[in-house]
């Protein structure tokens, strides 16, 4: 049987709550960073309403009855999970369509219909305009669930719509005790919660399959490039066997302890604490100013890269931009093939 995570044992209770005293929304909004296992989250409060016995003293489902083992072969008739249909891709407007079609039936055996949406930010216009029709006009019996890594994204008009479940990054002792845990390594937990921004999930991910060795590629080149030892448009080809959101978070990340570096050193505490000797050096090399809008573009070469780009051309302008201290951005032209 599936169990929050330590670290989302307040969300859990607060759901618990607003089940016992009736007061579930229409429409619930699962905000919060990537890694902290919100779609986990959604899918056990997904199961727990769905369930026909669920437990009296935690609220967590039987793993038994018929709506539990409908759940498990992932055929049960009133709940759906809406995703891109290929990785990269929106929700379109025909897959909401198909959805609020669905959640006006009444339920066969639950006490509701129940949507996850996720990630929400990743719906097109189209389809959160049709999102919002069926926000405006709750249905009695539906449940929508929108989990999302940037709920900003989302349309306001969404939001406000929306009760919020906020979730946040857990560098906490709850996480690095689960993270031990998994990993069987002290250290090396906390280092990898820390690199990951206290994100569990990720740092799971960065530190069990080859995530700190890329780290370690990359922070290679970057090294060699601000040293004016490594030619950008090599670099940028070589960075491309490696993920790309990946490694432009990772980009950022340190442009932020080098700007933190130049604030407040030598006491800052940083996200990369094992890189901060070269990192420092690193910092020496480049003015705020830059590092401030090198931060800017790479948020913004983010934000294109969620797209299909043309990973070549987006890491070859950012690193040109970087070699030769331009400050222009990354240009739109680079999210086509």
């Amino acid at each position: 049987m599936s169990l929050p995570y330590p670290w989302q044992q307040a969300q859990w209770q607060a759901m618990r709550q607003r089940i016992a005293a009736g007061r579930l929304p229409h429409a619930l909004q699962l905000g919060g960073p990537a890694g902290v296992g919100k779609l986990h989250f959604a899918r056990l409060l997904a199961h727990a309403l769905l369930c026909e016995q669920p437990a009296a003293d935690t609220g967590l489902p039987c793993g038994g009855c018929r709506g539990c083992q409908l759940l498990a072969a992932g055929n049960h008739p009133d709940f759906r999970l809406v995703q891109p249909e290929e990785e990269g891709k929106e929700i379109t407007i025909g897959q909401i369509r198909d959805l609020l079609t669905w959640q006006a039936l009444t339920p066969q055996y639950g006490r509701s219909r129940i949507v996850i949406i996720e990630p929400a930010d990743r719906m097109n216009a189209n389809a959160s305009n049709a999102l919002l029709k069926t926000l405006e006009e709750p249905g009695r019996d539906a449940l929508l669930l929108l989990v999302t890594a940037r709920p900003a994204a989302l349309l306001p008009t969404i939001r406000s719509r929306c009760q919020q479940l906020p979730f946040s990054a857990q560098p906490g002792a709850d996480a690095l005790a689960w993270l031990e845990q998994k990993l069987g390594n002290a250290s090396r937990a906390a280092l990898a919660l820390a690199v990951s921004g206290g994100a569990p999930l990720r740092a799971l991910a960065l530190a069990g399959e080859g995530g700190m060795e890329r780290r370690e590629q990359l922070f290679a080149g970057f090294e060699a490039l601000l040293e004016q030892q490594q030619e950008p448009v090599a670099l940028a080809a070589q960075w491309l066997a490696l993920p790309l959101q990946e490694t432009l978070a990772t980009l950022h990340g340190w442009h932020v302890d080098m700007a933190r570096i130049k604030v407040a050193a030598p006491d800052v505490a940083l996200d990369n604490p094992d890189l901060q000797e070269r990192l420092q050096a690193l910092a020496e090399r480049v003015d705020l100013a830059e590092l401030v809008r090198r931060q800017e573009r790479l948020l913004e070469t983010l934000r294109l890269a969620r797209g299909h780009p043309n990973a070549q051309l987006l890491l070859e302008e950012l690193l040109l931009g970087w070699s030769g201290g331009s400050g222009k951005a990354p240009r739109r032209a680079a999210t086509t093939r």
